[in-house]
């Protein structure tokens, strides 16, 4: 009998002591064993943008510094941010966006903190992504917020976060979830710039819907974005292919 409660103390001592270990060195574990069971794109990453060569009957327009082919019979929107087609019912708008310029409109003129709509602050995030080592955009946050979901984040991510990261990342994997079942993503990655790809097929759109987010190499403070109604998919992505900047 005391040799049976010998051994059992063993036991008891070791399991303790491994689950203390496991405690400090992996204190994300339970968040880790969860969001594998809740969620099967967890560990999904954003597949690379397939180029589909422009027709031949593409013409060449330059939008705001950015050059890109469309068929023939497009045509520049007079207020010169797109281009459209009255045959196919499909229209173009590009945004060139400065995030200095954007940022200071918050306070001049919307007068709002736009992190009021997120579950945690500002600061929590960046908490987030320093824990993990993470380079933040000093101007957009959200942005890192974003792609970062769709693009590296995944469940080993959570191993090692305590307290108020944790939170952070079942959220952000929860929000990782949802927008799987929204749209499909697509990255483009060249000497120019780094882009993501999105189609739609939520909210009434069934992928007609598109959107093209790019951000220079070496540049912090300038994005473009691009969307895009086109009910023709070979042609949308043609499109998107032929992207490049003056």
């Amino acid at each position: 009998m005391k040799k049976a409660l010998t051994i059992g103390g063993a036991v008891l001592g070791f399991l303790l002591i491994s689950a203390l270990v496991i405690f400090i060195f992996f204190p994300g574990l339970p968040t880790y064993i969860k969001v594998k069971h809740k969620y099967k794109h967890i560990d999904e990453k954003v597949p690379v943008f397939e180029a589909v060569s422009a027709g031949a009957d593409f013409k060449e327009y330059t939008i705001k510094g950015v050059k890109l082919k469309a068929p023939g019979d497009w045509e520049l929107k007079e207020s010169g941010n797109g281009i459209a087609s009255s045959s196919l019912n499909a229209s173009l708008f590009l945004e060139a966006l400065n995030y200095e310029d954007y940022y200071a409109s918050y306070d001049s003129e919307l007068g709002y903190d736009p992190w009021t709509s997120y579950n945690y602050t500002e600061d929590d995030y960046k908490h987030f992504f320093n824990t993990l080592g993470i380079k933040t955009n000093p101007y957009d946050l959200s942005d890192n917020i974003l792609w970062y979901i769709r693009d590296s984040f995944t469940a080993k991510d959570c191993l090692k976060l305590r307290s108020k990261d944790r939170k952070v990342f079942a959220e952000l994997a929860e929000s990782k979830e949802a927008a799987y079942q929204e749209e499909k993503m697509w990255k483009i990655k060249n000497d120019s710039y780094t882009g993501y790809v999105g189609q739609f097929f939520a909210y009434g759109y069934t992928g007609n819907m598109w959107t093209f987010t790019f951000f220079p190499v070496g540049d912090e403070v300038n994005k473009y974005s691009i969307m895009m109604k086109c009910p023709d998919e070979t042609i949308a992505k043609q499109i998107i292919s032929s992207i490049e900047l003056e």
